[in-house]
């Protein structure tokens, strides 16, 4: 899971990139970078937040109409500091020129790796599109059309989730386009203000640097854009649009939406069906900040029981997305505190949107415990997470999900309940969670392999049994 942004017009973009890119933080916390195009690069990346790796004005402020960045969310694991500089995007080519940025899982990269002979300077992805692409480009005129037929190749053989954003040259200006796979499990936006135009993740970025909100790019589709705001649009495959199950109820910001749907409203609809679900008898709902807050919010409304905040989060900073078990340990050692006034002697419903680890939930049940409360029941807005995501989120080994059993069976959620501390533990079904979410996401990892769109079905069984394999190799 990564945030991606492109903007082009007819001034620079370099700051209201760096501008956006802060308004998709929350997507990727292991680097971020930015590259912008006047006829020469001009590129900075680094390991580390926004705010540090542009860290000096001639960072901000480059040359340059059109450009991308990135901040990215390794779904490799645990990254060293070396490898997270060099898997850092933007990426570019050079004969034709060719920049992009990326958010999803390329899961067949050793196909493509086969299909090409230029020499992948990073294992990352991104070079699954952005080197097949080159290769189509080479030595044409670079065009909407010639795009259009380059694009429809590397579709036909990309094969996981991609919202992809691409600079190039056609000779005459600089061009930006974007391309997204058939299921659109990662979403793309487009946004104008005064001839500029925006494609970013999250349209939460707009609010940012003052653009309208013009539509959702479809999946299957080719965008592209020059610098005069010419727009060139093509559905290379049409197909049905699934998005992905946790940007709905966990990545994306409240504020933005989602193929017309209000993140903030989805998660408020998902607490409301969980009252309806799983009620109980209790003082107070205490939301997970910031993670449970829009479910505890729909939970008291629909139940009666007043909300109230009984818990403070200090740090900005999201566990789950953290590379190691020990930095996930710390921000929620660090960064979280409770208000005795609020929880003693309470029978409290703690409201959160997943458990994937346990790390966060079994701490905070005992935080609440050890500041006095009668009683802790949670709530939880997503099914049992009890699957591998092979579409861009770093959920790889069974062995991660507190669902399953070491013999790899489900546990129950009494069992599950006990584990975390809690005096009980239910969660949304995934009949009410498609309901609130009003559309046919991926729900891959709820739900594996079926909740895969189904022509990937068998290949993610098979990554899945390879992944196993070397794991057990590994031990």
């Amino acid at each position: 899971m990564c945030g991606i942004i492109g903007i082009i017009g007819n001034k620079p973009v370099s700051r209201l990139i760096y501008h956006g890119l802060f308004s998709i933080q929350h997507r990727g916390q292991s680097s971020a970078g930015k590259l912008t195009y006047d006829g020469n690069i001009h590129m900075y990346k680094d390991y580390g937040l926004v705010r540090d790796v542009f860290n000096e004005e001639r960072k901000i402020d480059t040359p340059g109409n059109v450009g991308i960045g990135h901040t990215r969310y390794s779904t490799a694991g645990m990254d060293d500091v070396e490898s997270l500089k060099k898997n850092a995007q933007p990426e570019y080519v050079i004969n034709p020129f060719l920049a992009a940025v990326h958010n999803g899982n390329i899961y067949n990269g050793n196909e493509i790796r086969k299909m090409t002979k230029r020499t992948p300077r990073t294992e990352c992805d991104i070079q699954w599109l952005l080197l097949p692409m080159a290769d189509q480009l080479y030595d044409k005129k670079i065009d909407a059309d010639a795009i259009f037929k380059a694009a429809e190749k590397v579709m036909r053989i990309a094969k996981g989730s991609y919202s992809a954003i691409f600079v190039t040259d056609s000779g005459d200006n600089p061009l930006l386009f974007a391309i997204t796979d058939p299921h659109k499990i990662r979403p793309l936006v487009l946004g104008k203000k005064d001839g500029m135009y925006c494609l970013s993740s999250e349209t939460r970025v707009f609010k940012k640097i003052r653009f309208e909100h013009v539509k959702d790019i479809p999946g299957g589709s080719v965008i592209v854009i020059d610098q005069q705001g010419n727009i060139f649009e093509k559905r290379i495959i049409k197909n049905e649009e699934r998005p992905c199950m946790f940007e709905f109820v966990y990545f994306a910001k409240p504020d933005s939406r989602i193929n017309g749907r209000s993140v903030h409203n989805v998660r408020v609809e998902i607490g409301k069906k969980l009252a309806q679900e799983n009620p109980v008898d209790a003082d107070i709902v205490v939301p997970v900040p910031e993670s449970g807050r829009r479910y505890a919010l729909g939970f008291s409304r629909e139940s009666g029981i007043p909300i109230d905040e009984g818990i403070l989060k200090d740090k900005a900073e999201r566990s789950f997305i953290q590379q190691t078990q020990e930095k996930r340990d710390k921000i929620v050692e660090e960064g979280i505190s409770f208000i005795r006034s609020v929880l003693e002697g309470k029978r409290v419903v703690l409201v959160d949107d997943s458990i994937v680890r346990g790390t966060n939930i079994r701490r905070l049940v005992k935080g609440i415990r050890d500041a006095g409360a009668k009683e802790v029941h949670v709530r939880i807005g997503c099914p049992p997470l009890i699957a591998p995501c092979y579409l861009g989120i770093d959920m790889r080994s069974k062995k991660e999900f507190i669902a399953r059993k070491k013999d790899g069976g489900i546990k129950s959620w009494e069992e599950i309940a006990e584990e975390i501390g809690a005096d009980s533990l239910a969660y949304i079904s995934h009949e009410s969670l498609k309901e609130a979410i009003g559309l046919n996401p991926c729900m891959g990892c709820i739900d594996f392999p079926d909740g895969y769109p189904r022509e990937m079905q068998k290949d993610v069984e098979k990554l899945f049994m390879k992944d196993m394999e070397n794991r057990r190799a590994y031990e």
